[in-house]
Parts: structure tokens; C-alpha cells; sequence
């Protein structure tokens, strides 16, 4: 879609609702341990997330923004950090932090294009008032279920593209343990363990790995090649799935391989819990709609 129906849909909308890494490893210790010992050990490396208190960092999921920072204490709350887009819960309550439309520029442009069709000042007030909460910069108090309806629409918001805040119940927050259970095979050397994991086994929910592997990397999707590290204690520290050097349809001229996911967890026990921002302003009705299409 051309910048400019991009701006012309978000504006007609808006206008509507205002009038109403390289991976780390261990030293080895230069002995492997059988198949299936090492693939247990990985299995209960994971579930020291239930823990519920850990800090993470995750790049290159597919359909997700890089986690920065990702601060777990279950069930008190939980931080979760993008570039330019963060989220928390504290007890009960949501909080968003987050730059609407991506620039300054893009946002001059939707201004110009407010007046250009006509919008009264009271809108324009209202839009305006939008815009310096979701300046990127400051927190503003959020409806979890609103935030939830604006990321439904496929494709059209940047909610989409973060990593969801966790249900309650829901300890594995980076999603570590999904990767694990698709693991295939397993050896260990000192504490990191290599081997392949099946691709389709991955829930694509969980927009770490592609939707339809298969679609992308035939054959190769079952065999995709990963290395976890532990620490001493058999927790999971770090987590890499390389990608497939060839596509099923290779195009003319190659591709750029599609850069790996890693995982990093550390903290364990340690990571308190997010503290709520003081006097964060409630985000107004007219902003979730915005919210929706900032994108298309």
C-alpha cells in the first residue's frame, strides 16, 4: 500500500471516531552426553521460566519486534520493552508506551491532511491530545481489552507486531518452551546442547518461526538447527534457531538468509517486579481507533 492511501485510510477513520546475535556458549567440556539424556536436560531447562521471574531479551521472531527488554515477575507484572513500543502490567492494571505512526513526519503529514479534509478544531485538539500521549516517551494508563481489539485487525496496527502481555497462567513469556518441545535431536557438550528441531511443530501463534515453514523452506524446515545453553544450575540462558540457508523456491539471484532467533534469559529469582509509572494519564476512546489503522 502507497504512503498515500496509508495516510487516506487512517484518516478517514480517525476523522469517524473523532466526530463521535551471536549466541554465547559455555566453555565445553569436550564430553557429549547420549541423545536422549541431553534432550531431557533441555526439556527441564525450560521449565525454570515457571519460576516466573526472569529478565529476557528475544531478536528476530518472526511478525515481533525485538524485545529489548523483557522484565518477568509473575504474578505481580511483567515489562516488556520494543524500540519504540512498550507495554507493562502492574497488578491489574495495563500500561502502554508507544510513538503512533512511527515519526514526526508521518505525523506532520496526517496533520496536514486533518485540516486538508476539513476537520473542525475540536478534532483537531483531540488528535493533537493523542498524539503527545503516544509520543513514544510516556506512559499512559490503557484498557487491556481495547488494546486487544486495535491489535485484531490483521495488519493495520503496530499492536500487532509486539509481544503480547501474558495471560495469567502463562509463565513461558519469551516462548523458550515451544521451541524446546519441537526439538528433534539433542547432544551436549559442557552445558550447550546443538541439534535440529521441527519447524512445523513450533505453535505459529507464537510468531517465532514462520507460519508454513514448510511453504518456505520444504524439507529443510524439519532440520532446522539450534543451540541452547544452560547454567549451572540446568536453567535455560540462551536460545538460537538458524535459519535455513536455501528457500524451497529459491528466487533469481538468491535471497538474504533471514537472520536468526535468539533468546537470552537471565535473572532467574532475581527480577522484581515492574514498578507502575506515577501519574500516567488515561489513554481517551477516540485513541484506540487510531491505535488500530496507524499502520495501514
Amino acid at each position: 500500500m502507497t504512503t498515500s492511501r496509508m495516510l487516506a485510510v487512517a484518516l478517514a477513520a480517525v476523522l469517524g471516531v473523532a466526530g463521535c546475535a551471536k549466541p554465547g556458549a559455555a566453555p565445553s567440556t569436550g564430553r557429549t552426553t547420549p541423545s536422549g539424556d541431553a534432550r531431557a536436560a533441555l526439556l527441564k531447562s525450560a521449565e525454570a521460566l515457571k519460576t516466573g521471574s526472569y529478565s529476557f531479551s528475544r531478536t528476530g521472531a518472526y511478525l515481533s519486534q525485538d524485545v529489548q527488554r523483557g522484565d518477568v515477575h509473575l504474578p505481580d507484572g511483567v515489562l516488556l520493552e520494543h524500540e519504540q513500543r512498550a507495554a507493562m502490567r502492574v497488578g491489574d492494571v495495563v500500561y502502554l508506551r508507544y510513538l503512533l505512526h512511527g515519526s514526526a513526519e508521518m505525523r506532520d503529514q496526517y496533520m496536514k491532511l486533518y485540516k486538508q479534509h476539513g476537520a473542525t478544531a475540536a478534532q483537531l485538539k483531540d488528535i493533537e491530545k493523542i498524539y503527545a500521549l503516544l509520543d513514544g516517551k510516556r506512559w499512559v494508563r490503557a484498557d487491556a481489552k481495547e488494546l486487544v481489539a486495535a491489535a485484531a485487525i490483521d495488519e493495520q496496527s503496530g499492536l500487532d507486531y509486539m509481544a503480547p502481555l501474558p495471560k495469567p497462567g502463562e509463565y513461558d513469556v519469551p516462548g523458550a518452551g515451544g521451541l524446546v518441545t519441537a526439538v528433534t535431536t539433542a547432544a551436549r557438550a559442557g552445558d550447550t546442547i546443538t541439534g535440529t528441531l521441527d519447524a512445523t511443530k513450533v505453535d505459529p501463534d507464537l510468531n517465532l518461526l514462520f507460519s508454513d515453514p514448510t511453504h518456505l523452506y520444504g524439507p529443510a524446515a524439519k532440520t532446522m538447527s539450534y543451540q541452547a545453553v544452560l547454567d549451572g544450575q540446568g536453567r535455560l540462558t540462551e536460545f538460537t534457531v538458524t535459519m535455513p540457508g536455501q528457500l524451497a523456491s529459491e528466487p533469481a539471484g538468491g535471497h538474504e538468509p533471514e537472520p536468526p532467533l535468539v533468546i537470552k534469559i537471565s535473572g532467574y529469582g532475581e527480577t522484581a517486579a515492574p514498578t507502575a509509572p506515577k501519574d500516567a494519564p488515561v489513554l481517551p476512546p477516540s485513541a484506540y481507533e487510531m491505535l488500530s489503522r496507524d499502520v495501514d
